[in-house]
């Protein structure tokens, strides 16, 4: 019994470090872990483009104190962009008669990731 718990213990650290050097799922296809990771670590206050997947880019920043979301709503301002509102993780732009929303989430609890409509900057 006893050594029955000590190798499920085992199993039970070495899963625990597999997910987090692996870390969660992405929401996109197309890149590892690790390799967004490596992006997202050379952020310099721009956003890092990640991946375009069915007429979506994805771009990322680290997630303290909002300084990804601001990144965000400054680049797509640059781009003509009218930032209205934000509802949630959503954030609401227009550009004349167009609208747009960009939605964020969270990944790994260190950064953000955002599902920008494709071209948009």
């Amino acid at each position: 019994m006893l050594l029955a718990l000590l190798v499920f213990c085992l199993l039970a650290m070495a899963a625990r470090f597999v997910y987090l050097q692996a870390g969660p799922a992405l929401p996109f296809s197309g890149s590892s872990a690790s390799e967004v990771k490596t992006l997202l670590n050379g952020y310099d206050g721009k956003l890092i483009k990640l991946a375009t997947v069915e007429g979506v880019d994805w771009y990322g920043a680290p997630s303290g104190q909002g300084a990804g979301a601001e990144a965000m709503k400054r680049e797509v301002a640059a781009a003509g962009w009218r930032f209205v509102q934000q509802e949630g993780s959503g954030y609401f732009f227009v550009r004349g008669a167009e609208k747009i929303v960009i939605t964020s989430e969270m990944w790994t609890g260190r950064y953000v990731l955002f599902r920008i409509p494709a071209n948009t900057l």
